[in-house]
């Protein structure tokens, strides 16, 4: 896009381009080591980095791990109102070192990622 707007340089978008090959590199990698599954992968790496969790001590592959405890306990949450509540009001267990606001976002941002997802979510 930047480039169509003339806002980067060529050197520039090779430079972004570099930067998320190795992202991804570092993301298959992980991903390999870990024993998750592939949406608890997701969970861990997009919260891994997570500010709010930090400060409240919270550890990303902690919460990976019960999400997909969680899914696993509630299979049919996608498509069953009752066990996407009763996966909802698990999911706020592990997050209530976390204010009010932020620990609805996350369990917003999990439920998203595990119920979520297209066609190569598990791929």
């Amino acid at each position: 896009k930047g480039l169509e707007d003339r806002t980067t340089t060529g050197l520039a978008a090779m430079g972004v381009l570099a930067a998320l090959a190795r992202q991804k590199e570092e993301a298959v990698k992980a991903a390999s080591e870990s024993d998750l599954s592939p949406r608890a992968f997701a969970v861990f790496w997009t919260l891994k980095d997570d500010a709010r969790l930090r400060g409240a001590g919270v550890s990303a592959m902690d919460l990976a791990q019960e999400a997909e405890s969680l899914l696993g306990r509630f299979p049919n949450a996608a498509v069953n109102a009752d066990e996407n509540r009763r996966l909802r009001a698990a999911l706020y267990q592990p997050l209530l070192r976390l204010h009010g606001d932020d620990r609805g976002n996350v369990v917003e941002s999990i439920v998203a990622i595990l119920l979520g997802g297209g066609a190569d979510a598990d791929a």
